[in-house]
């Protein structure tokens, strides 16, 4: 059962003494991987751990929140799943990754102003720019380890969008394309454009796991969930949840 809910402390009481069958999900906007349809979760990473937790006889809990407040969540245990965690050394030391789903392109593009794409033509040029990212993403190395970038933080795409609109940024580290330009088309913007330099890479799709849940009640509900997910990409079925959705999956070019 799909179930939409808000985390307030007498909720979070109620279920913490639950069964351990209930376990709870954070979800962000990450089109087309997923979205809020009706105000309910949907798209294909939603569905493939819908069908994976239904075969297990788990319930989930669904609640929309920013990727920060998500991480921060895992870390202390406030929630057991989030779709779509990058694994970096970092984050390792609270998540808890599930089996890959499936390996997928994350390129790393860079929104300039048109006529500026030769402007950033490769790594090194990122140092003379006001660049914009957001915070609590994984990128790459060494990029996100790198003191001497002229980084500007925000807390999301849209932040992001107006301050490139404002002049503010010379360019935005850009992880997922769609949103990005969702966000500048709800600005009806369109004065900018991709620098030639990309970083390209293939990662690993993973649902991240509360390691703090995992080390104490949550191990033996969190493998069994993990051995089905293994088993729906063995057996071609998160591609074929993918497909349906109309969306390239993981394994293959996007």
């Amino acid at each position: 059962m799909k179930r939409l809910v808000a985390f307030f402390p007498l909720l979070f009481a109620l279920t913490c003494g639950a069964a351990q069958d209930v376990l709870r999900v954070d979800f962000r906007e990450r089109t087309p991987e997923m979205r809020v349809v009706d105000g309910m979760p949907s798209g294909p990473l939603i569905s493939v751990l819908e069908t994976a937790a239904q075969r297990v006889g788990v319930e989930l809990h669904w609640r929309q929140a920013p990727f920060l407040r998500s991480l921060e969540d895992l870390r202390s245990g406030r929630i057991d799943l989030v779709p779509r965690v990058l694994v970096t050394e970092q984050r390792r030391a609270y998540v808890h990754y599930l089996p890959s789903i499936g390996n997928q392109p994350l390129h790393i593009r860079f929104v300039v102003r048109p006529g500026q794409e030769a402007r950033l033509s490769g790594y090194e040029d990122l140092y003379e720019l006001a660049l914009g990212v957001k915070r609590g993403t994984a990128y790459f190395e060494p990029f996100d380890s790198d003191d001497q970038l002229g980084r500007i933080y925000a807390s999301d795409d849209t932040q992001l969008a107006a301050m490139f609109r404002a002049g503010r940024l010379d360019a935005i580290a850009v992880l997922d394309r769609i949103p990005m330009e969702a966000q500048f088309e709800a600005l009806e913007f369109h004065d900018y454009s991709y620098a030639h330099y990309a970083h390209r890479q293939v990662l690993g799709n993973h649902f991240g796991a509360s390691l703090k849940r995992y080390r104490s009640d949550r191990r033996e509900l969190y493998d069994r969930l993990s051995a089905e997910l293994e088993h729906m990409r063995e057996q071609g079925e998160v591609a074929l949840i993918y497909r349906r959705h109309g969306v390239a999956p993981p394994g293959e070019a996007n």
